[in-house]
């Protein structure tokens, strides 16, 4: 029996109420056992040759056609069979896989729209396969594709309901063993195989935290190179085999627009200007205010006018940030406040010196605004929100201010930073000043994974990675159980970091340790053991306190990485040295063409980079060089 036809199994950790069952199997068979395994599951390919048929709706949206493709194009990298696209109005022999909703699945009691948000159906039966989900289909179905199922269609936009994707999704990994690791063809893991049979027990659910989204096409540092450097349509197609998007949320800073609407006419966009409106910005700066006034009545009927603007469909004005349900309300990206004694007697003036970039001094001011505007739209938009963050000198939850049911709220916390204990005191202060005080607020999470990457390119040195699998994992389970709602990512993290993330986001009672040992086996084959202790040395190196300056470990101010802290502490000469000499094995042991490709990105883009952040510190250092 050739490799690719052993019989194995894997098992997968998904709990849940939404979920039936915690083991399911795949199974690969040649030929000659499939008929004595037949009862097993379901045949799709023997021999390369096509078993099964994949079935859609001849009006089907584009979303569930493009899931189809998604489907027949995986299956076929796996055996070499090409899987028929048909229209459920077409004759069929064999086992069918059923992609969306159709006259087939109505049959079988299954529609769209008994589904919850984001909900989807994994069932395998001898004789029949349902992958299904709540979709969207207002103005998407036409029947100009009857009988042309398999016209190509382009990866459905993030929030739109895609639960018949996610369903394909989670049978190709689940079933079939297929991975994406990265964008494009060096991150795709498909198993080969001649036969491919899959069984295993129903799954029915929704991923965890509704909303999952971040700025994930890089534009700088280790992830852009790890990733090879991916085009816009690789990190969008890889966006959507993540399961990124869900709920339509919004919140970031939403007044910049002002101030082509009210302060002065823009030369370059006159067309924006309505009215010059002085009062409503900031007083007591020269030039262009950093702020608006806060407390200005004429503002806040303003703001509120423009959020019922925007839930009546007129859309959001420039510079408003909206999504769905919800229209943001968040101060410029600066503290300096309105120096009126209006604005400054909401401040706590005793936190405005507080060592924490994350703290609470305006947090009555800025939330005190944010009811004021709730209270208004609640009584004209019930069920819609307002989004705030709860960011820099607003993070804490207010003193005096009990916030409107209609308020979402964004936690801004550090959470790479962790390795400073005083930053993730802080960060779990005002998380448990958020979380525990209301129990029905939608509390929503902006998790900073761009440092320390971008503050290095700034200053123009080169960063220690920033490797943390199993802070994130123990973070994400706190997420989970205290019913976080969803969670954006301020750019990324380093490769395998993104990918245990987004995996965390759609489901985090998947093993974080089980995962990495996956990821390093199935990415790097022969290189596996030197990479897997290469990754996991560095993570220790980056996330343990000990490995710091008695300042930070007993410290109590925020933090960031500096180039000493990199190389004078994490990066030393003898840990560079144990981990080259990882490095090189790693390269030495490399054994196929694919291996020695993603062996050699790591090498490019990471180590590389480590290499050289080091001479360039021992250089400014004049250290003597190493022999």
């Amino acid at each position: 029996m050739d490799s690719d036809e052993r019989l194995t199994r894997r098992e997968v950790l998904q709990k849940g109420a939404q979920v039936s069952g915690a083991v399911v199997a795949l199974a690969t068979t040649s030929d000659a056992q499939g008929a004595a395994v037949a009862a097993e599951g379901c045949l799709l390919v023997r021999g390369g040759l096509p078993e099964a048929s994949i079935v859609v709706a001849g009006d089907a949206p584009p979303a569930v056609r493009f899931a189809a493709q998604e489907l027949q194009s995986h299956i076929e990298r796996m055996t070499g069979a090409q899987l028929p696209i048909v229209a459920d109005s077409a004759q069929v022999k064999g086992p069918r896989i059923l992609v969306g909703e159709s006259a087939m699945t109505r049959r079988l009691g299954l529609r769209s729209d008994v589904f919850r948000s984001q909900e989807y159906l994994v069932r395998i039966r001898s004789d029949t396969i349902v992958l299904m989900g709540r979709d969207a289909t207002t103005g998407q179905r036409s029947r100009a594709n009857e009988g042309d199922a398999t016209a190509r269609t382009e990866p459905p936009g993030a929030y739109e309901e895609q639960g018949t994707c996610y369903a394909v999704y989670d049978f190709l990994e689940r079933f079939c063993g297929v991975r994406w690791y990265a964008p494009g063809e060096l991150g795709l893991i498909c198993p080969k195989r001649r036969t491919l049979r899959v069984a295993g027990p129903d799954v029915r659910r929704a991923p965890a935290f509704k909303f999952r989204q971040g700025t994930y096409l890089p534009v700088y540092g280790m992830l852009k190179e790890i990733w090879d450097s991916p085009t816009a349509e690789e990190v969008r197609l890889f966006a959507c085999r993540m399961r990124l998007g869900g709920q339509p949320y919004a919140a970031n800073h939403s007044f910049y627009g002002y101030y082509d609407r009210f302060f002065q006419r823009n030369p370059q966009h006159p067309e924006l200007f309505e009215a010059e409106h002085p009062e409503w910005f900031a007083r007591g700066y020269s030039g262009q205010p950093p702020q608006m006034c806060y407390t200005n009545p004429g503002f806040i009927a303003q703001v509120i006018q423009d959020a019922r603007d925007y839930f009546d469909g007129k859309g959001a004005k420039p510079g408003a940030q909206a999504n769905g349900d919800f229209f943001a309300l968040v101060p410029m990206d600066n503290s300096s406040w309105c120096l009126c004694p209006t604005c400054q007697a909401e401040l706590n003036a005793d936190e405005k010196n507080s060592p924490h970039f994350s703290n609470g001094w305006a947090s009555d001011y800025i939330f005190g605004f944010a009811n004021k505007v709730a209270r208004e739209i609640g009584r004209t938009h019930p069920g819609k929100y307002l989004a705030t963050l709860a960011y820099s000198s607003y993070a804490y939850y207010p003193r005096r201010t009990r916030l409107e049911s209609n308020i979402a709220v964004q936690l801004c916390l550090h959470t790479r930073n962790w390795w400073a204990p005083a930053m993730e005191r802080n960060d779990m202060a005002i998380y448990k000043s958020w979380t525990t005080k209301e129990k029905d607020r939608p509390i929503y999470l902006w998790l900073y994974y761009t440092f320390p990457e971008e503050i290095a390119m700034n200053q123009g040195w080169h960063c220690f990675p920033g490797f943390f699998a199993h802070t994130l994992d123990r973070q994400f389970e706190m997420f989970a159980r205290d019913g976080i709602r969803g969670v954006f990512l301020n750019n990324l993290g380093e490769y395998l970091d993104s990918y245990l993330t987004f995996r965390l986001l759609d489901d985090p009672t998947l093993n974080v340790d089980r995962m990495i040992e996956e990821f390093h086996k199935l990415y790097y084959g022969a290189a596996a053991e030197p990479m897997r202790r290469l990754y996991l040395a560095i993570e220790a190196t980056f996330c343990n306190p000990a490995n710091y300056p008695e300042t930070i470990r007993n410290g109590n101010r925020h933090e960031h990485q500096t180039e000493e802290l990199a190389w004078q502490y994490l990066g030393t000469a003898e840990r560079m040295a144990a981990f080259g000499t990882l490095m090189e094995e790693a390269v030495r042991l490399a054994g196929s063409e694919m291996e020695h490709r993603r062996v050699a990105l790591f090498r490019r883009a990471i180590w590389d980079y480590m290499v050289e952040g080091r001479r360039m510190w021992e250089s400014k250092q004049k250290l003597p060089p190493r022999t």
